[in-house]
C-alpha cells in the first residue's frame, strides 16, 4: 500500500531528496566543485540507464530510484551553494551608492526600515554594478515619512555586516536575514541620501502595492480605523504596519495568529468560493479548462493585491495545482500536488525550506488532507450545525498535530484554546474575506459602501473581542517550552512513522514510533540531568548595556549596570532564553545592579573582576593581584598597560556598554603588547562552560 502511495505521488519522493540536499549544504556547507562532479557523474550514470535501455523489473526501478534521489539530493545542495557563492559583506566603511526601495517603508518608533537593492557601487574610481540587498534604517523625518516602493536614491553611508548577538538560545537575526539573502545593513542620516527617480525597479510589484493602498483608502474612506482597520487590512490584503504589539499578543496567545498572516487559509476560502461558483461550467465540453484558467487567474490576481507576498504566492501556486489537475482528471493526488508545488518553489529559492511560513503552511495542508478525513470519521451527526462544528475542530486538531512541533520550536508557546479559537474566528474570518471583496467591487457607490463597510468593521470588532476574550481565559497559553533541532527532527519523525503505520497498517512502523518516543522522552532526560550539572559563565551582548549571567545547579546570578526589570524587552530577547534553556524561574534569580567603580567575584575557580569608572592608580597592592578575566565596561578611561601595573590575569573582556571606537583603540594596545582579548561587540557574547 506504501509503494503505491509513492507511485501515485512521486513528487513526494522528489522533493523529500531535495529538502534533504538543501538542507545538509545549509547545515554542512562542501567545497562546491565536488558537489558539481558527483552531479555530472550521477547524471551519466542516469543517461547510461537509459541508453541501455535495461529490462524492467523491480531491483532495476529501485536502482533507478536510488539514482534519481541521489541526483536530486546533490541538486538540492548546489543550489544552496549558488546562492552561498553569491554572498557579499561589504567591510564597516562608508560607501558611495545608488539603490532602490524594494520592500515598502515600514514606519517604527525611531526610524523608517525597508530593503534596498544596490543597483551600483562606487570605488575609488569608477561605478560597479552589484545587485546585494541591503536592510536599511532610514533617520525618521519629513522627507524619510514618504519614501516608497520603488524610489530610486543615491546614498552615502556606512555599510555594516549584520552580526549575531552570540547571546546563548536567542533569536539568530543574522541567519533569518540571510535566509533572505541580506546580509549587510546601513543607517542613513536625512542629509544622506536623495531621491533620483521613482517607481524603479519590478513594475508589477509597484504597480501591486500601488493597488493594495488604493484598496487600503477605501477602508480608510469609509471611516474603517484602529483595531479594525489594523486587523482588517492584515487579514485581507497582508498589510501588517498598522498591527500593534498588544494585537500580535493577543492573536498569538489565543492561537489566532495565522489569521493575520494571509496565506493558504485565506487563499482556500477565495479557492472555494470560485469553485461553487463556476461549478456550471464543468457541464460544458471544455467547462473544466474554462473554470481552471478563471481560478488561476484571480489567485494570482488576489496574490497581486496582497503585494505577492511569499505566502500568498505558496498558496496560489498550490491551489494553481490542484486546479490544473481537475483539468484532465477527476481524481487528483492532493500528496502530489502538494508536493510538486513545494518542489518548484524550492527549485526557484532553496532558502524557502528555512522561512517559517513555508515549513508551517505545507505541515499544516499536509497534516488536514491526511488526518482530518480520519478524525471527522470517528464522530457523525445528522444535525448540520453540530456536524459543521465537528468539521471546524477536526481541521484544527489535524492542523496542530502537523504544526505543533515546529511552532514550540520557533515560538516556544502552545495555544491552549486553540479549537475554541478556530471554531470562531474561521467562520467570521471567511464573512470577513466575503464582505471585504463586496465592499471592494462596490467601492463606486458611497451608499452602499457606508453599510457594507460599518457591517465589516462590526464583524472585525466582534473578532478582536472575541480574540481577546480567549487571550483572558485562564492558562490561554502554555509558554516557556523549548525543544532544540533534534527534539524537532524526533517529533517530525514520529509524526511520520505514525502516518505511515495509518496508511500501510504494518506493525514494523508502530515499533518505531514507539523507539522513537523513548528516544525522545531520554533525550528530554539527559539532557536536562546534563543542564543541571552544567554552569555556565556570560557576558551578554545587549547594545549599551553590560549584562553578566552565572548559572549554577538551576540558579542565576545576574549583573547587570543599568536598572532592568526581567520582562524588559533587551532582558527577554537577550537573556531569557538562557534561563529558560536551563529551567531557571524568576525565584532563582538574584539580580544585582552593581554601581561601584570596580567589581570582584568568584564562579567556580575562575577569579573575574570588572572595571566599570574611576581610575585604578588610586591603588598600591603589595603584589600583582592574580585574575582569570578583567571585564572593561561604560567607556572607563583607562590604558590596557595600567592594567599590567597592578593584575597578573589571561583575558581581558571587552563588553558591549563600550563603544566601537573605544574598543578599537583597546584592541590596538593588545595587540601591540601581545594580550589576550575578546571583543563582544565583534564576536558575540562571551561565554564559557565550566
Amino acid at each position: 500500500m506504501f509503494e503505491n502511495f509513492l507511485h501515485q505521488a512521486p513528487f513526494f519522493r522528489f522533493v523529500i531528496s531535495l529538502i534533504v540536499g538543501i538542507l545538509f549544504q545549509i547545515n554542512y556547507p562542501i567545497f562546491n566543485v565536488a558537489i558539481i562532479y558527483i552531479l555530472i557523474t550521477l547524471l551519466f550514470v542516469t543517461l547510461l540507464f537509459v541508453f541501455l535501455k535495461l529490462p524492467q523489473s523491480y531491483s532495476i526501478n529501485k536502482i533507478w530510484g536510488i539514482i534519481i534521489s541521489l541526483v536530486l539530493f546533490f541538486s538540492g545542495m548546489q543550489l544552496v551553494n549558488i546562492k552561498q557563492q553569491n554572498t557579499i559583506n561589504f567591510k564597516n566603511s562608508e560607501y558611495t551608492f545608488i539603490a532602490t526601495i524594494i520592500e515598502q517603508p515600514e514606519e517604527k518608533e525611531k526610524s523608517i526600515k525597508t530593503v534596498l537593492k544596490i543597483d551600483c557601487i562606487k570605488d575609488s574610481v569608477s561605478w560597479i554594478k552589484n545587485s546585494s540587498q541591503i536592510l536599511c534604517y532610514f533617520q525618521k523625518d519629513s522627507s524619510t515619512l514618504h519614501l516608497n516602493l520603488g524610489d530610486q536614491i543615491i546614498v552615502q553611508s556606512s555599510l555594516n555586516e549584520i552580526k549575531h548577538s552570540g547571546n546563548p538560545y536567542s533569536f539568530n537575526y543574522k541567519n533569518y536575514l540571510s535566509y533572505k539573502e541580506i546580509y549587510n545593513q546601513c543607517y542613513v542620516k536625512a542629509d544622506q541620501f536623495a531621491i533620483i527617480a521613482h517607481d524603479k525597479g519590478s513594475a508589477i510589484r509597484i504597480l501591486a502595492n500601488k493597488t493594495r493602498q488604493k484598496l487600503l483608502n477605501i477602508y480608510r474612506r469609509n471611516d474603517i480605523s484602529g483595531d479594525e482597520f489594523a486587523v482588517l487590512s492584515a487579514l485581507t490584503l497582508g498589510y501588517k504596519n498598522e498591527l500593534t504589539p498588544e494585537l500580535k499578543e493577543s492573536f498569538s496567545t489565543s492561537g489566532a495568529m495565522h489569521i493575520l498572516a494571509v496565506s493558504g487559509l485565506h487563499v482556500g476560502i477565495i479557492f472555494i468560493i470560485l469553485c461553487k461558483l463556476l461549478f456550471p461550467l464543468q457541464r460544458n465540453k471544455y467547462g473544466k479548462i474554462i473554470q481552471s484558467i478563471i481560478i488561476i487567474t484571480i489567485l494570482f490576481f488576489y496574490a497581486f493585491l496582497t503585494g505577492l507576498s511569499d505566502s500568498v504566492l505558496r498558496a496560489a501556486i498550490m491551489f494553481s495545482f490542484i486546479s490544473f489537475g481537475k483539468m484532465f482528471t477527476r481524481q487528483v493526488n492532493i500528496y502530489n500536488t502538494i508536493s510538486a508545488s513545494a518542489f518548484i518553489l524550492l527549485i526557484i529559492n532553496p532558502y524557502s525550506i528555512m522561512n517559517v511560513g513555508f515549513q508551517l503552511s505545507f505541515a499544516a495542508v499536509i497534516s488536514i488532507v491526511f488526518f482530518q478525513p480520519k478524525i471527522y470519521s470517528l464522530l457523525s451527526f445528522k444535525n448540520k450545525i453540530p456536524d459543521y462544528v465537528w468539521q471546524l475542530v477536526s481541521v484544527a486538531i489535524a492542523a496542530q498535530i502537523g504544526t505543533f512541533p515546529i511552532a514550540i520550536y520557533y515560538f516556544e508557546q502552545f495555544p491552549a484554546y486553540f479549537i475554541l479559537t478556530n471554531i470562531i474566528i474561521i467562520p467570521i474570518a471567511t464573512l470577513i474575506v466575503y464582505g471585504a471583496i463586496l465592499l471592494f467591487i462596490m467601492s463606486f457607490s458611497n451608499i452602499l459602501t457606508l453599510y457594507i463597510s460599518k457591517g465589516l468593521s462590526l464583524i472585525t470588532f466582534f473578532l478582536n473581542s472575541s480574540v481577546n476574550f480567549i487571550e483572558q481565559l485562564p492558562y490561554s497559553k502554555i509558554d516557556e517550552l523549548n525543544i532544540d533541532a533534534s527534539e524537532l527532527t524526533l517529533f517530525v519523525l514520529l509524526i511520520f512513522s505514525i502516518s505511515f503505520f495509518i496508511i500501510t497498517k504494518k506493525l514494523n512502523f508502530l515499533k518505531y514510533s514507539i523507539w522513537i518516543l523513548i528516544s525522545l522522552m531520554f533525550y528530554n532526560i539527559s539532557s536536562s540531568y546534563l543542564k543541571s550539572r552544567k554552569s555556565i559563565l556570560t557576558v551578554h551582548n545587549i547594545s549599551r548595556i553590560s549584562a553578566i549571567n552565572i548559572i549554577e545547579k538551576n540558579k542565576a546570578l545576574f549583573i547587570y549596570n543599568k536598572e532592568i526589570e526581567t520582562n524588559d524587552k533587551n532582558i527577554k530577547y537577550n537573556v531569557a532564553s538562557l534561563w529558560q534553556e536551563y529551567g531557571i524561574d524568576e525565584k532563582s534569580i538574584l539580580q544585582l545592579q552593581l554601581n561601584k567603580p570596580t567589581n570582584y567575584y568568584t564562579f567556580k575557580n575562575k577569579r573575574i573582576l570588572q572595571i566599570k569608572s574611576g581610575t585604578i592608580n588610586k591603588y598600591t597592592p603589595g603584589e600583582k593581584l592574580k585574575l582569570d578575566y578583567i571585564i572593561l565596561s561604560e567607556n572607563i578611561n583607562i590604558k590596557i598597560s595600567e592594567l599590567n601595573n597592578y593584575f597578573e590575569f589571561e583575558k581581558i573582556i571587552f563588553d558591549s556598554s563600550n563603544s566601537f571606537y573605544k574598543i578599537k583603540n583597546w584592541e590596538k594596545e593588545c595587540n601591540k603588547n601581545n594580550i589576550s582579548y575578546y571583543n563582544v561587540l565583534d564576536k558575540g557574547a562571551f561565554i564559557e562552560y565550566l
